[in-house]
């Protein structure tokens, strides 16, 4: 509990963590679409790769077809234009009355929406479903426009290309893989439709865009619950805050109540709290933990507001019976503490588990032999070794019914005289490192909680006990 830098979050970082994470969860879709998108644009890239080397080799399988068909010129064995009505027939079907060809008996194996289109180097329609025997550059608007001149006049062999369906009047983009066949001034073009081209990949697309939506749904979730429990959260630590001030009045209450009972002992807990707060500045505690001792000293005796007033207020010598009664204040204290601090916040955990060893562990000795749990050196909280000499000090100063109380200095020798029995040796030099006739003084003087905290504040704000101690 020293100073020192501290193992647990700032309350800046935990707030700054706390505001960044709905930016987080906004990023989050964001980056994973893009991941997606450019994972998607990667695959396409290959596939189309992949497939034009398809389209590739099946215009192999046809160029070995024709091949063998010029072969058979050569021979003699057939005349080129029989080589060339073989060839348009395996490649587009049968020709039909009306121009067209009949794709039904075409002898090649084609996928849904393939076709071949073949051209001379005049961009005559040699080869096709529909327009053969027209010339390309002639056509306005038709099926193999863009095709002729990205070929004949750019050298191109693999072009995407608008395309007109004339017998649907509909527009597509279709692709195309095109070589030439020298021996015939053949350019053999295996055209497709675009979608069926990426079937396979429109799949994949769609499954992808789901998942793209699924994460903007699933973050929009997350964020709508983030904000929700944030402000469960802020109204249950404000009803926690708000509790434990509360719980904190009604002990301080309780306190003052308490030695109101018995103007002997009038304002104890108030110079104990004092007390306990100079000599832990004095062992260079933390400010949040001066606080939670200032709060334990205030609280330590609690236990005795339930012992009835012949007991408690008894001028003579107690009963052994009447005495263990007394005993059992620390006891009496601590549950009385659990119960109203049981709805307090966990944030405050730490502090109250402070306060409770305070009120249960005041009475414990260094050498064992104190109350209620017999704790020697070590084992007794440090917290509760501070309240054990500021208590006892401030009981060896105070007057009772039956004596009168010790001077400043017959109180310090018997602090010294029993430091490492009654009291821990660590803790007893830092009371004489702070403790002074001033500081004496100023503590004699403190009747009322709101006293105490008048008189170790300045007008500043600065802590009243950094002057006296100094």
């Amino acid at each position: 509990m020293r100073k020192g830098r501290s193992a647990l979050p700032s309350k800046t970082t935990q707030t700054t963590i706390t505001r960044l994470y709905p930016l987080f969860l906004m990023l989050l879709p964001i980056i994973f679409s893009v991941i997606v998108f450019f994972g998607y644009s990667q695959t396409k890239l290959l596939y189309y790769q992949n497939e034009v080397r398809t389209m590739d080799r099946q215009l192999n399988s046809v160029f070995q077809i024709l091949s063998l068909f010029d072969k058979r010129v050569k021979d003699n064995s057939i005349t080129r234009t029989e080589a060339q009505e073989s060839a348009k027939k395996l490649l587009a079907g049968t020709r039909l009355p009306d121009g067209n060809r009949s794709t039904n008996d075409v002898e090649l194996t084609l996928s849904s929406g393939d076709a071949f289109i073949v051209f001379n180097s005049q961009g005559n329609l040699l080869v096709h479903p529909h327009l053969e025997g027209q010339n390309m550059f002639q056509l306005s608007d038709a099926d193999g426009r863009t095709l002729v001149r990205e070929v004949l006049h750019k050298g191109k062999t693999v072009i995407t290309y608008p395309s007109l369906d004339p017998t649907t009047e509909t527009r597509d983009t279709k692709i195309a893989v095109v070589r030439y066949f020298p021996e015939w001034d053949w350019h053999v073009s295996l055209t497709t439709a675009e979608s069926d081209f990426y079937h396979q990949l429109s799949l994949l697309k769609s499954l992808l865009v789901i998942l793209v939506l699924g994460s903007y749904l699933i973050t929009a979730f997350l964020f709508y619950n983030t904000k929700r429990k944030d402000k469960a959260l802020l109204s249950s630590t404000l009803r926690g805050q708000q509790l434990a001030e509360t719980n904190q009045g009604i002990l301080k209450t309780l306190a003052v109540a308490l030695e109101e009972r018995d103007s002997y002992t009038s304002g104890h807990s108030q110079r104990v709290a004092f007390y306990m707060r100079v000599i832990g500045q004095s062992m260079n505690l933390d400010e949040k933990t001066l606080d939670t001792m200032y709060t334990g000293g205030l609280l330590h005796d609690i236990g005795k507001i339930g012992i009835e007033d012949s007991i408690l207020l008894k001028p003579g010598r107690l009963t052994d019976e009447e005495y263990e009664i007394i005993r059992s204040h620390p006891i009496r204290g601590e549950a009385l503490l659990k119960r109203l601090y049981a709805d307090a916040g966990r944030q405050n955990s730490a502090e109250i588990d402070a306060i409770l060893c305070i009120t249960r562990h005041h009475h414990e000795r260094y050498d064992g032999k104190g109350y209620p749990d017999q704790l020697a050196g070590e084992e007794i909280p440090l917290l509760a070794r501070v309240a054990a000499v500021a208590d006892s000090f401030d009981a060896m100063t105070s007057s009772r019914a039956y004596r009168k109380g010790l001077s400043y200095s017959k109180a310090c020798d018997e602090i010294i005289r029993n430091a490492g029995t009654q009291f821990c040796p660590e803790v007893v030099a830092a009371f004489f490192q702070c403790m002074t006739e001033e500081t004496f003084f100023h503590a004699h003087h403190i009747s009322r909680v709101t006293e105490m905290i008048d008189r170790i504040h300045d007008k500043n704000g600065m802590p009243y006990i950094h002057r006296v101690s100094s």
